[in-house]
């Protein structure tokens, strides 16, 4: 639906007139249902920077769930955050606090469980129906992140870190994140638009890009494949999208939008560059795996804040003079400095193998 702008009024009257249209609560959620919201909060940054979901959508649609007599509670977990005053510093300069005066409780992810061998935070473990509540943006290792690999922020803190390497290949780690969303399944998807992200996303180096747009749906990877055709996005660059096709787990057939907007919305959407890892057969990756390797480099823009230190899993960061110093042989390519940094300061490098693996394929496969 189209939104131009964040009015609390404006946004909950048109949502819940979309909602009673197409999605009535009654179909999904009763009113004993306690209501999880699950913004993408992924690092401490202010709303206008479009790195996290605004407060004033997550108001919103807190405040239908309340009139529908639900209890609602807002949970994410951000990467290197796991602790109670790092989550307050997130809550607080996303703007978050206002909502506790609005009765919503802001839950820490402080505890983990474990679910088919993946540590979920506790409130994503059961008791709470899930709402995903997205920011459109761009992502360097996956193109877009959506409604999908919003469930990632129910992996419990540091534990993406790990989770990160274990499945460094974009495919591999689509493999997993769809494990995580069919675990964490949410009843409903509400995505933020109205100030999206493109580019270098999803953190601070990423542009934000108004484009007017709340998408909401009750099938997170159709509003995912929705999303792809607004932004005129191929499954060739979404890879989520082109896997869950493969699996059959969504069809292209099946898809019904009802847009307000001209589809697609834009036809000069930035995306990210592509490190071309998703490019590389199988047979060639898993021999030379080892060898195919990307870094996070520190660039002038950094200020010596020292954020990056604190959230490096394997502490393989310092300080040297004024600027960070990443050290590569310790470095396991979590990325957690680079989505972490609020100053934009750290990119992301190939070797020279890999880049010449990237190139060799794009070669062979035609692209």
């Amino acid at each position: 639906m189209a939104v131009s702008d964040y009015d609390a009024a404006a946004i909950k009257e048109k949502l819940k007139k979309a909602i009673d249209q197409h999605f009535p609560l009654e179909r999904f959620f009763s009113p004993s249902d306690a209501i999880l919201l699950k913004p993408n909060l992924l690092m401490p940054a202010t709303p206008d920077q479009a790195v996290v979901t605004h407060p004033v959508l997550v108001q919103a649609v807190a405040g239908i769930f309340q009139d529908f007599g639900c209890p609602v509670s807002v949970g994410d977990s951000p990467g290197g955050f796991v602790d109670r005053k790092a989550m307050e510093d997130v809550y607080g300069q996303s703007g978050y606090f206002a909502l506790r005066q609005a009765g919503v409780q802001l839950l820490n992810p402080d505890q983990s469980v474990e679910r088919e061998g993946l540590p979920f935070c506790w409130w994503a473990a059961g008791g709470y129906k899930l709402v995903s509540l997205p920011k459109i943006k761009t992502h360097e290792l996956m193109t877009l992140t959506l409604a999908v690999k919003n469930m990632y922020g129910c992996i419990s803190g540091a534990q993406k870190s790990k989770l990160h390497v274990d499945y460094l290949r974009p495919i591999d780690f689509v493999e997993m994140l769809l494990k995580v969303y069919r675990l964490a399944r949410p009843a409903f998807s509400i995505c933020d638009g109205i100030l999206a992200m493109e580019g270098p996303g999803p953190s601070l180096r990423g542009f934000p890009r108004h484009l007017g747009v709340v998408v909401l749906g009750d099938d997170a990877l159709y509003v995912d494949l929705a999303i792809s055709r607004l932004l005129g996005v191929s499954d060739a660059r979404h890879i989520l999208i082109r896997r869950a096709k493969e699996l059959g787990l969504v069809q292209e057939d099946q898809l019904e939008m009802i847009s307000e907007v001209p589809v697609p919305l834009v036809k000069d959407y930035k995306l990210p560059r592509q490190l071309g890892l998703d490019r590389i057969p199988a047979a060639v990756f898993e021999p030379l795996k080892a060898l195919l390797k990307f870094y996070p480099v520190v660039t002038d823009r950094c200020t010596a804040c020292g954020a990056c230190i604190q959230v490096c899993p394997r502490k393989t960061i310092t300080m040297k003079g004024k600027r960070a110093l990443i050290h590569k042989e310790r470095c396991i390519r979590c990325l957690c400095c680079a989505e972490m940094c609020r100053f934009g300061a750290i990119e992301l490098e190939k070797n020279l193998l890999l880049k010449m693996a990237s190139a060799a394929a794009k070669l062979i496969r035609g692209k």
